[in-house]
């Protein structure tokens, strides 16, 4: 008898690199049965299940936050650390790499999604409805900048992205890989789609789950970010300003560490319980070590204590920081480590005394005012860039800048990698923009046209998938 495959398609190509056997067995991906999964507590109950995938280490819980930053030139390997180095020397096949918990994730939003089709349309059904359309284009987005090119940057004609997977694999053939077998979309299609998700997604999912769950000001503002890297920069500016309504907050001036340590301006991010703390695998971890306080007459610290201390602040990075008046210097810690003198950030310290447990911002709403700057600047409208970027200085403590209009764009640039350094968007704030990525300490910068600037997609992968094509250069 045939059985019925109703998981992911990503998912289902996948069992195939365990065993023949074991891919003749499968039924469903849940250890209880699909009626009691076709509820509302059913659904919310893989959503819930997305977000412990995004806490993971290889994804937003720590790597897809540094690895942009030492691809970049923020941060560089802390030496006598090894982790991070090759993704630093730019070593081929060191790159980000989310696939196969990205499609995991889809597995389950697009299952969640079908069986919220058989429930009665009540408002809680609509806002699960509208989050995990949100997540969903959230993870595409994510997928999007790593596997391909920006909409108006490929390069020699390549314009393949990822594949679009928005139904649940549901199929009665025996020869699984040949239905599950799914080819890339291009990038116009991969970007539209995230497009219509959100735009679905805002009129259903409210705002009483906010920050640590998906949330109508996250799904603008998460809108905001996609348009910015479309250029699509009237619309940016829209989406920015209505994010900001409605998220219904300010940028915060007070200790800027508070921003968070507390949450001050988090939109959307990752909130750890106890159970969940990442401990040394945390990204507490990855930039430093637990601060017992200690400081000598020059302000620094001795660097010891728990932690693996992965990755340092550049020198290039810290030159652009006034540490008299900015007060993000407030999350930069000097330590000397075995003679050293190095720069760590504080942006992720663990709350509550327990080592690891990290609440991740994943969007702010200091993104927003930098969002809509750089819009209104490539729009022409200089006087309502020079606004937004003036809120963000003097939230600051740097105060108005005096800069001619033509130097406005350079300013919202630099503010935005000050702004948002060690978050994960150095990298593709370079890349967005067609840019070569420019390194640290003398290191040559990367043409932007270099294939190692587009990760490949996993051996695994194109194995089982033969419709799958890889990137250029791989």
């Amino acid at each position: 008898m045939k059985k019925i495959i109703y998981v992911g398609a990503m998912a289902a190509i996948a069992c195939l690199t365990a065993s023949c056997d074991s891919l003749l067995d499968i039924q469903t991906k849940h250890a209880i049965s699909e009626e009691k999964i076709v509820s509302e507590n059913g659904c919310k109950g893989l959503i819930i299940g997305v977000y412990d995938l995004m806490q993971d280490v290889g994804y937003t819980g720590r790597d897809f936050l540094c690895i942009p930053e030492v691809l970049g030139d923020n941060c560089m390997p802390t030496p006598g650390s090894t982790k991070y180095t090759g993704y630093y020397n730019f070593t081929p096949r060191y790159n980000i790499s989310i696939w196969s918990t990205c499609y995991e994730i889809m597995s389950s939003l697009n299952e969640c999604l079908v069986y919220l089709d058989k429930l009665d349309q009540t408002a809680n059904a609509d806002q699960l409805r509208g989050e995990a359309l949100f997540l969903r284009a959230y993870n595409y987005f994510n997928l999007a900048i790593v596997y391909g090119r920006t909409p108006g940057h490929t390069v020699d004609g390549f314009n393949l992205c990822v594949p679009l997977v928005l139904e649940p694999f549901n199929s009665n053939t025996d020869n699984i890989a040949e239905a599950a077998a799914v080819a890339r979309n291009t990038v116009d299609e991969v970007w539209a789609q995230i497009c219509d998700d959100l735009k679905q997604a805002i009129p259903l999912i409210g705002s009483s789950n906010a920050p640590y769950r998906a949330s109508e000001a996250a799904a603008r503002a998460l809108l905001s970010r996609v348009y910015l890297y479309m250029g699509k920069w009237a619309e940016c500016a829209e989406a920015s300003a209505a994010a900001i309504k409605t998220a219904g907050m300010d940028l915060y001036s007070g200790a800027y560490t508070d921003v968070f340590s507390k949450g001050k301006e988090t939109i959307f991010g990752l909130k750890f319980t106890e159970p969940e703390c990442l401990a040394a695998s945390s990204i507490h971890s990855a930039y430093g070590t637990v601060d017992d306080g200690y400081r000598d007459a020059d302000g620094f610290g001795n660097g010891t204590g728990a932690g693996d201390r992965h990755l340092s602040i550049t020198p290039d990075f810290i030159s652009l920081i006034d540490f008299d008046t900015d007060t993000r210097a407030g999350a930069i810690r000097k330590v000397r480590l075995n003679t050293q003198e190095l720069y760590w950030t504080t942006k992720f310290n663990s709350y509550g005394g327990i080592f690891g447990l990290d609440n991740i911002p994943l969007i702010r709403v200091a993104e927003l005012y930098l969002n809509r700057a750089e819009a209104y600047v490539r729009m022409g409208n200089p006087a309502s860039a020079r606004a937004d970027l003036n809120e963000l200085r003097t939230s600051r403590g740097l105060g108005k800048t005096d800069l001619p209009d033509g130097e406005l764009l350079d300013e919202i640039l630099l503010q935005r990698r000050i702004e948002l350094a060690f978050e994960g968007h150095r990298f593709f704030d370079m890349k967005r923009q067609g840019k070569n990525i420019s390194r640290p300490e003398g290191l040559a910068e990367i043409p932007y046209d270099d294939y190692r600037v587009v990760s490949p997609i996993g051996t695994t992968e194109l194995d089982v998938n033969k419709l799958l094509v890889d990137n250029p250069g791989y």
